[in-house]
């Protein structure tokens, strides 16, 4: 009876290590297809204006040689050309967690959001707001982000940053601003890497949880603590989160599971599933992971960083 369980749980773990690795090679070659770049010509480009001819050419730059994604691309480029044309700024919001959900959907990145809108009217300026979502629905998008984030997002930063680069080149005068919170602080980070020759490119990135490395620029402005209190997931405070989270520790522990491998998913969806790190719900919490405009680490700082560069007075 013995061997027989042992025989059962041998097979269990090596199925599940073989879906594992499954999964990571679909995941990789995701990320390789991204990545790749093209060398076949795109038909056609004669009877196209010359900005349409450069929008495939940088698709064909940064998405490899695949027709349906360098389409898309254009797609998304033009459409961004069209609504951004005509505006002194372009505000690009890149929400926390998963990268699923808007900015604007986020109660805390509503009012600092609104904040910069504010002061920007104030300094003069006309702005459009782009809601930058780096995942699509699917099992596949949200393995492909986490493939992204444990490798510094080495594919969606690069088509963001093409994207923005294209625009500050055809839309004289034009200035950005990438802003993201958590996860979505650190890609903003990773994309202004790859634009710091770019003089119109700026961040405002909140947040950055200790596993991301801190990218910034001498046009970035980086904040990792709300005025209030030391932000845990930035000073990687672990001894904090654990206090925190202490009563769900508890129940996760009692959470049955007959396997290793049932045990590592249950707590792995219980704890990462909401993603919802700093805020009610499932997930963690992390002590001062909250950033609010009134707070004095948030709007002063943001302020004064906008007048120091936009001010024309």
């Amino acid at each position: 009876m013995k061997t027989g369980r042992r025989l059962a749980l041998f097979f269990r773990c090596g199925l599940a290590v073989f879906l594992i690795i499954c999964v990571l090679g679909v995941v990789a070659y995701l990320g390789k297809t991204q990545g790749d770049e093209a060398s076949q010509p795109v038909i056609g480009l004669e009877s196209m204006s010359p900005i349409e001819q450069e929008a495939w050419d940088v698709a064909a730059q940064v998405m490899g040689s695949g027709k349906e994604a360098q389409e898309q691309f254009v797609s998304q480029i033009l459409d961004l050309y069209d609504k951004v044309k005509g505006h002194d700024f372009a505000i690009f919001c890149t929400p926390g967690g998963w990268g699923k959900k808007p900015l604007e959907a986020d109660r805390q990145g509503q009012t600092w959001l609104a904040g910069i809108k504010s002061e920007l009217t104030k300094l003069g300026y006309n702005y459009c707001e782009i809601e930058d979502i780096r995942t699509g629905t699917g099992f596949l998008s949200t393995l492909f982000e986490l493939k992204e984030q444990l490798t510094h997002y080495p594919s969606k930063a690069k088509e963001s940053a093409a994207k923005i680069d294209f625009l500050t080149r055809h839309i004289n005068g034009l200035k950005v601003i990438i802003t993201g919170q958590s996860n979505g602080a650190a890609f903003a980070g990773e994309v202004i890497s790859r634009l710091r020759g770019n003089p119109g490119v700026y961040s405002i990135q909140i947040g950055i949880p200790f596993w991301h490395r801190v990218v910034k620029t001498d046009k970035s402005l980086v904040i990792d603590n709300n005025g209030f209190g030391a932000d845990a997931l930035t000073q990687r405070d672990i001894v904090g989160i654990v206090k925190a989270n202490w009563v769900k520790l508890f129940i996760l522990n009692k959470v049955p599971a007959f396997t290793p491998f049932d045990w590592l998913v249950s707590r792995a969806v219980l704890i990462f599933g909401p993603y919802n790190l700093g805020m009610t719900g499932l997930g963690m919490e992390a002590p001062g992971h909250d950033y609010m405009w009134q707070y004095p680490g948030v709007g002063p700082k943001i302020q004064d960083f906008l007048v120091k560069n936009f001010s024309t007075k």
